[in-house]
């Protein structure tokens, strides 16, 4: 997986960016990335002042999600649900496409 960070209004932080990286790693594990662009904000004339927004290159369409909140912290929780609720009903809808409707028999059985 490639990660791209971009920060704005802050510096970075190491501790942030483990943190980001751990969750992705999590996203890893739900679907296959190929690329994560993501993009920390810290704007000091707005509330809340963190903004965060993600781009996870996936098998089909593109996962984009953003959040915002009082802390880092709290903005990245938004964040990891946003993301992680998308994937999952994405995973949910793949499944009631790949299943066969209530009341039909498997071809093989006659």
């Amino acid at each position: 997986m490639i990660i791209q960070l971009d920060w704005f209004g802050c510096d970075p932080r190491s501790k942030w960016e483990s943190q980001i990286h751990q969750t992705l790693e999590q996203f890893s594990t739900l679907k296959t990335i190929s690329r994560a662009q993501v993009r920390i904000e810290q704007l000091s004339q707005q509330t809340p002042p963190y903004h965060l927004s993600v781009m996870l290159s996936v098998p089909g369409p593109d996962v984009l999600a953003r959040s915002a909140g009082h802390t880092f912290d709290e903005a990245l929780l938004k964040l990891t649900a946003s993301v992680r609720k998308t994937l999952t009903m994405r995973a949910m809808k793949m499944r009631e496409l790949d299943a066969a409707p209530r009341g039909v028999k498997a071809g093989h059985r006659g």
